[in-house]
């Protein structure tokens, strides 16, 4: 049986295994190169600010290039395959808005910025934006080892970059992450047309694409904001000793979350290429794929955790405990499996979907969280993220079925399903 699977399903498999190959590949560069050089040469103190400089980056571009990649892949085949000028155009005032932005983070965000290092870490920021957008290109072609290259390219210019900063002995961070990103951008534009044809033509229906980019943008946004927070509300709560703790606890879930990315981009790729709809057959088989998700890769995390804390932390690792590692694991493989199921949501069913379980989830996180910290210390925390994880999968679940059930019942009755 497993054999008959994996041949039915055999270009899937490739195509994941070409994504996590290349995703793998930019990471292990920028985890094993260069993050480990900024912070040998920026000391302490310089790379902490570099850390906290970068989160402003990640949140804003991040969600804005996502947002336009899936508000791109949600289109109708005639828009997604030919209509680049609208997501160009918003990506492109995005830019713009972040001159002020950047000089605004300069002036007030306390931390110290010359003129090369401001200028680059604005240049970072379009780059960023556009590149998270990119690789849209290869989503709709399902060119999934041009996807790798597009990773190997990315990978090269980190290395480059590294070697510039090196050499030049510069304090300009941005130098080292700039290069990776441009080349990234590059690549996607060159290598192919997808990208180049009327790329700066806006189209009739440019404004209801940039109010369904708009909608992903808060999704996203929320999103971004709430995985960058945990460090931050958990040093201003309790302080740097929980902070590394959380970290430590949730270091194999987060990095075995990576793997969602590859895989959401081939089921995105696929998924707009199918015709039917959500069925309570097909939301059966995600939820029961959901739970033995959380129970094998939460193991797999906790033995994963525990090795590498016994290997490169082993100062920590008593600080940490095995049932601490145990909540951290589940919360992200709560959260990432989650993941999954809202692009399958975003797929079939209203695009407003992502920003409610998105935006419940932020309404819990605070909400629950800060008192959870408080009152528990990290390990009130970290239980309150299982519970928060887990309900923002009750909710994606509930909606899911929900949808399944309308759209079913809509079509024994013969009438169109509207969003």
């Amino acid at each position: 049986m497993i054999k008959a699977l994996i041949h039915k399903y055999r270009t899937q498999l490739g195509d994941s295994a070409w994504s996590i190959l290349g995703l793998v590949l930019m990471n292990a560069v920028a985890q094993i190169a260069v993050y480990p050089f900024l912070g040998r040469s920026l000391g302490e103190v310089g790379y902490g600010d570099m850390l906290y400089l970068m989160a402003y980056i990640n949140i804003v571009t991040v969600s804005v290039g996502c947002a336009a990649n899936l508000a791109r892949m949600t289109a109708p085949a005639e828009e997604r395959e030919q209509n680049n000028g609208d997501y160009h155009l918003f990506l492109l005032l995005v830019c713009a808005l972040g001159i002020p932005f950047c000089l605004l983070i300069r002036k007030f965000g306390g931390v110290q910025m010359d003129d090369l290092t401001t200028l680059s870490y604005y240049l970072l920021f379009v780059m960023m934006a556009f590149r998270y957008y990119a690789d849209v290109a290869y989503k709709i072609t399902l060119n999934y080892k041009r996807y790798f290259l597009y990773y190997l390219s990315i990978s090269i210019g980190y290395a480059i970059g590294t070697v510039l900063v090196w050499k030049t002995g510069t304090n300009a961070w941005p130098l080292a992450i700039l290069p990776g990103e441009a080349l990234g951008v590059l690549f996607a534009f060159a290598w192919g047309k997808t990208l180049r044809a009327r790329a700066l033509r806006p189209s009739a229906r440019m404004r209801h694409v940039w109010r369904v980019i708009a909608i992903f943008c808060v999704s996203e946004g929320i999103t971004q904001l709430i995985f960058n927070a945990d460090r931050l509300l958990l040093q201003f709560l309790i302080g740097s000793t929980a902070v590394t703790a959380y970290y430590l606890a949730t270091l194999v879930g987060k990095t075995v979350s990576l793997v969602s990315t590859p895989l959401n981009s081939v089921l995105i790729g696929y998924l707009v290429r199918y015709d039917g709809s959500l069925t309570r057959r097909m939301m059966k088989w995600i939820v029961l794929g959901s739970l033995v998700a959380f129970a094998v890769l939460t193991g797999v995390c906790l033995v994963g955790g525990y090795i590498l804390l016994l290997w490169l932390y082993p100062d920590q690792l008593a600080t940490v405990g095995l049932p601490l590692l145990l909540m951290g694991s589940l919360a992200q493989v709560i959260f990432f499996t989650t993941g999954i199921l809202t692009v399958i949501l975003i797929r079939f069913a209203k695009q407003a979907y992502q920003v409610y379980i998105n935006g419940f989830y932020g309404l819990c996180f605070f909400g629950v969280g800060i008192p959870a910290a408080l009152l528990g210390g990290v390990w009130g925390f970290s239980l309150a993220m299982v519970g928060i994880n887990f309900a923002r999968w009750l909710l994606a679940v509930f909606l899911g079925w929900r949808w399944a059930h309308i759209s079913e019942r809509a079509a024994a009755h013969g009438s169109e399903l509207h969003e």
